[in-house]
């Protein structure tokens, strides 16, 4: 039985690739994609996923310097102007006393009703070695209420444990989030009071989640499966729902390829009018799939299209890189924004999107003509490339906001170099006619 069992889902994987294969729309890529580049006030080098853009038009940016303070921006387009609000280690008190601080932000900021946004720190073992590594206190929930431009400590996650992705539930003031040792915790924006409910992962940890129109949450584990937490009765299971996933793709790590991301989504938004969502798979060639958690008794996973970078549609290449968290939705104008890697396969070690001299394209899935188009690699209007991009969102008036390395002109703003070229964190503007 066990074996007739893996070759029904065989079946079904090798079903949902060819269906991917098969659909229409694939287009041409185009040569350049112009963009805007705002630059950022700190010197960050890296960042995840800590980009929103909210409702009143304003972007939030969370970057990070590793071993010193994580740092939340705010960018105002109609003034333009990017400016920090927040210095984590300084705010929370940790500077100076040799302990580990808030040195990672690794969410996308979520919004309540009222306007107010909130993002967790973590610090994932970023410090000097010669700090103990236990000496870091946790992740705070953090609020920021912009009316007031007022920022608020909301309290600790757990002790030593902050969070990778964040939801929330606005309809019941929840806020949700998986911490680094799998642990899935709940906190109760009226009462400040967090709770665990359990373990939902050892490895990898899901990087992104999210809450549905009835407050239940979804989130990813591996291999390829799909867990609820059901809101009527506070607990979480596994569903029997699964994510496409070729596993003849190339893990993260050659070298290593029983720990590999690959197995879990990469990234994933809630769609607040049509209520269903859209996700990309880390491995298995990024493959965007629609989520509808309403259709049947445990909902429906429907793979659209292939979302990896251009240049490994053809042929039957292997060595797909894993998927960026630059993935947003524009739910209002039916379009899906993906920002692939292009970096090239190491097969002796681990490489992130950061760092890859390949220049990035920016690709584009239209919802309503089922049809993905390449909209070119992106560049400044005075011939900057643009590099590693690792988070992305759409404003209300459909403008595309990604995060992502640029280079630059002066070598003294440059926060990293990639060979030769000085790179810095921009926040990289696309505005769609």
């Amino acid at each position: 039985m066990a074996s007739f069992g893996k070759n029904i889902w065989l079946a079904v994987f090798t079903v949902m690739l060819l269906t991917i294969r098969i659909l229409p729309g694939f287009s041409q890529e185009n040569d350049i994609l112009m963009v805007e580049v705002v630059e950022y006030p700190g010197t960050d080098p890296v960042m995840w996923d800590g980009l929103y853009a909210a409702s009143d038009g304003k972007v939030y940016s969370a970057l990070i310097s590793e071993g010193t303070s994580a740092h939340f921006y705010r960018y105002d387009p109609m003034e333009n102007e990017n400016i920090l609000l927040v210095d984590m280690a300084e705010f929370l008190g940790e500077r100076g006393k040799g302990i580990r601080t808030q040195a990672k932000l690794h969410n996308k900021p979520v919004e309540d009703d009222e306007g107010n946004i909130y993002y967790v720190s973590m610090n994932n073992g970023s410090g000097p070695r010669s700090f103990d590594f236990t000496s870091w206190q946790g992740g705070h929930w953090m609020k920021y209420d912009p009316k007031n431009n007022k920022t608020e400590d909301l309290g600790l996650v757990d002790q030593g444990i902050g969070n990778y992705p964040l939801a929330i539930d606005k309809k019941n003031g929840y806020l949700f989030g998986i911490g680094f040792t799998g642990y899935f915790y709940r906190f109760n924006l009226k009462t400040r009071v967090t709770k665990n409910l359990g373990r939902v992962s050892n490895w990898d940890i899901c990087r992104s989640i999210f809450c549905d129109d009835q407050g239940n949450v979804y989130m990813s584990f591996p291999t390829a499966r799909v867990a609820k937490y059901h809101a009527k009765k506070g607990k979480v299971y596994e569903t029997s729902l699964r994510t496409p996933y070729d596993p003849s793709i190339f893990p993260t790590q050659l070298n290593n390829p029983m720990i590999d991301r690959t197995y879990d989504w990469r990234a994933v938004e809630w769609d607040p009018i049509d209520k269903v969502a859209y996700g990309i798979t880390c491995g298995s060639g990024s493959i965007l799939f629609r989520f509808d958690p309403h259709k049947g008794p445990e909902g429906e996973i429907t793979p659209l299209s292939r979302m990896c970078d251009s240049k490994y549609l053809e042929g039957d290449q292997k060595n797909i890189p894993y998927s960026t968290l630059a993935f947003a939705i524009d739910y209002r104008k039916k379009k899906v924004y993906f920002a692939p890697s292009a970096r090239g396969f190491d097969i002796q070690g681990y490489e992130e999107t950061f760092g890859s001299s390949e220049g990035h394209h920016l690709l584009m899935y239209d919802l309503k003509a089922n049809k993905r188009i390449d909209l070119g690699k992106m560049q400044t209007a005075d011939g900057r490339k643009i590099f590693g991009c690792e988070a992305a969102s759409v404003a209300p008036d459909g403008t595309v906001y990604i995060c992502g390395q640029v280079e630059v002109k002066d070598k003294n703003k440059a926060t990293r170099m990639i060979g030769d070229t000085p790179v810095a964190l921009h926040l990289i503007v696309y505005k769609p006619q």
